[in-house]
């Protein structure tokens, strides 16, 4: 899966799929969506008990495991009873297209089958030979959608599907066929992507929402290793006493003595290409190196409006920092052009006296002498790391699907706990069977989900392997970023538990940050091309300027005739927009 890419990015890994997309809903019976388009479509069937006796031993196992988890802990809640899905269980198949050429499974494996088996859906998928867009771009232009999609959530396409009325609400579905299904999702799905007629079209995946958020706290998932912090060398650390290092005067103070001891080796490196052309080119807020002094995004809330990170004060005050530096002789100009294998050389050998980076490259031990290694050191009192929790994926429901009540009932199952069980927790029980198709894979701790550690083994040996043969974890239709990775989840590691008591508190989400990027062929998008393109020759100069506050200015002056008021002007109506929705 795309979001645990960050944490396990072999999730997503799957087989080839093969299918006739266009192949419609099949249904006895019809209706009318009552929504502003009035169009007639296929719904419900007349049969309101096609649960089979198997489906429904299961689904009552599956309620007894919910009253089971602690939901107040968790920061969710079990699902309710009767979702609507299981009004019509008969078969029927759905046409499924998924915009990935690297998506591999082809639903016939066990994960396909049990949900087969318990909702009667049986998906029929494509998938496009490249990801340049053309295959999607094609059935848009010929009308002829599969009956639901996933795709990218800022491919422009899916924009341009919803501007020409090719797929349904989901608001629309939801109060005509699953009402329940708002009790099952996240309340950010709904509510904060909305488009301008005030209705949802796009169903959201990877949300970190206030759920995800209350989880991730409540079980020390808020940071991972991806986090940036910044490193010393632990034995000149400890050379000069381990000093407390809270604030920029503190660490430039440490490094100072450090560096004194050890002339011969580069002070300070902002590591991860912070600095280099290639990251001003898409963003203004310096990567690992930014967060340190409070910068996350490109576009920031600058006094109610939105601005260009480069105008805001955090921008100057990392360019001050860094200008210090230089002028201490604690930074030269190697971070500006050397490549991220440079970096990642130059810290391994142990050249490096302190750098930025993120924790699983935090404490690396040099190569070149095994007795020393680096620690993690502060987090400054400058340090903070905006997230928007935004997510990765959309899946929508296409006009052309005859049985839309169908597809919405889908989603409510796939949303819903029971249905990420089946999808992606697997099969419950004490002991592992040691047949990663029959499991057992999780198990309760404590009234949590937790994957059975001999599993885990054996699925970190192979994750490709068993994910082809399971199928768990890789059909992230309707994901719940907070129900798909809890039972992952490892709670016994002390030491990520320090790091998120630490770091986790300096993580804020402002999910009204979330901007699409103007089209790089429009004014706004070759204005902000030219600013990025000014910003990678401007940071260094000023960097090394003999006056940065005075270059800093004529930066600015020089963006402003571009004319970057149009950008943000551009970006500042989306968050107007995204305020006023999301109330």
């Amino acid at each position: 899966m795309k979001k645990r890419k960050l944490r396990i990015s072999a999730l997503l890994l799957t087989v080839v799929l093969t299918m006739s997309m266009l192949a419609g809903c099949k249904s006895n019976s019809e209706t009318k969506v009552s929504n502003t388009t009035d169009e007639t479509v296929s719904a419900e069937s007349t049969s309101d008990n096609g649960t089979t006796d198997n489906g429904a031993s299961k689904t009552t196992e599956q309620s007894n495991v919910q009253q089971d988890i602690d939901w107040e802990k968790i920061g969710w809640q079990a699902d309710p009873a009767d979702l609507e899905w299981k009004k019509d269980t008969s078969p029927i198949k759905l046409s499924y297209y998924v915009n990935f050429s690297w998506f591999g499974l082809n639903w016939d494996d066990e994960t396909a089958r049990r949900v087969t088996e318990k909702t009667g859906v049986d998906l029929e998928l494509t998938k496009p030979v490249s990801d340049d867009g053309q295959k999607l771009n094609m059935m848009i232009a010929g009308d002829q959608l599969p009956d639901i999609m996933t795709i990218d959530r800022n491919d422009p396409a899916l924009q341009k599907m919803i501007d020409a009325g090719l797929v349904w609400s989901l608001d629309d579905l939801i109060d005509q066929y699953a009402p329940k299904m708002r009790d099952v999702l996240p309340k950010e799905i709904l509510q904060n992507y909305r488009s301008k007629d005030g209705k949802t079209y796009r169903f959201t995946t990877w949300v970190q929402g206030e759920a995800w958020q209350k989880a991730a706290r409540e079980y020390d998932q808020m940071v991972g290793t991806n986090q940036p912090v910044m490193s010393v060398r632990k034995d000149y650390y400890e050379e000069i006493g381990s000093p407390e290092i809270k604030t920029q005067k503190d660490f430039i103070s440490a490094l100072e003595k450090m560096h004194a001891n050890h002339p011969d080796k580069i002070a300070f490196y902002p590591a991860d290409n912070a600095v280099s052309a290639s990251t001003l080119a898409l963003n203004a807020s310096m990567g690992n190196l930014g967060v340190q002094f409070g910068m996350s995004n490109n576009m920031t809330d600058q006094g109610g409006q939105i601005r260009w990170q480069a105008r805001s004060q955090e921008f100057q005050n990392t360019i001050g920092f860094l200008h210090e530096l230089q002028t201490k002789g604690l930074l030269n100009q190697d971070p500006f052009i050397d490549s991220k294998d440079v970096n990642n050389a130059k810290i391994t050998r142990g050249d490096v006296i302190s750098y930025t980076w993120v924790i699983s490259d935090g404490e690396k031990v040099p190569g070149d002498n095994p007795d020393t290694q680096y620690t993690i050191v502060g987090p400054l009192d400058t340090y903070k790391q905006i997230r928007t929790g935004a997510g990765w994926l959309a899946t929508v429901i296409s006009k052309k699907c005859a049985n839309p009540d169908r597809a919405i009932r889908f989603l409510e199952y796939m949303s819903s706990v029971e249905g990420h069980q089946d999808v992606s927790w697997g099969v419950q029980g004490d002991t592992y069977s040691g047949d990663v198709v029959k499991g057992p894979q999780w198990h309760l701790v404590d009234g949590k989900p937790t994957m059975l550690p001999d599993y885990v083994k054996d699925k970190n040996a192979d994750w490709s392997g068993v994910a082809a043969k399971n199928g768990l974890g890789e059909y992230w239709i309707a994901c719940n970023e907070m129900l798909w990775n809890l039972p992952w989840w490892d709670t016994s590691n002390e030491k990520m538990a320090n790091f998120n008591k630490v770091y986790g508190p300096k993580v804020v989400y402002v999910p009204e940050l979330d901007f699409q990027s103007p089209d790089p062929a429009s004014d706004e998008g070759i204005i902000l091309q030219k600013a990025h393109e000014l910003l990678q020759l401007e940071v260094p100069a000023m960097v090394f300027a003999e006056d940065w506050k005075a270059e800093y200015t004529k930066f600015i002056a020089q963006i402003d005739e571009l004319g970057m008021d149009r950008v943000e002007s551009f970006y500042n109506t989306q968050y107007q927009e995204k305020l006023k929705s999301m109330k």
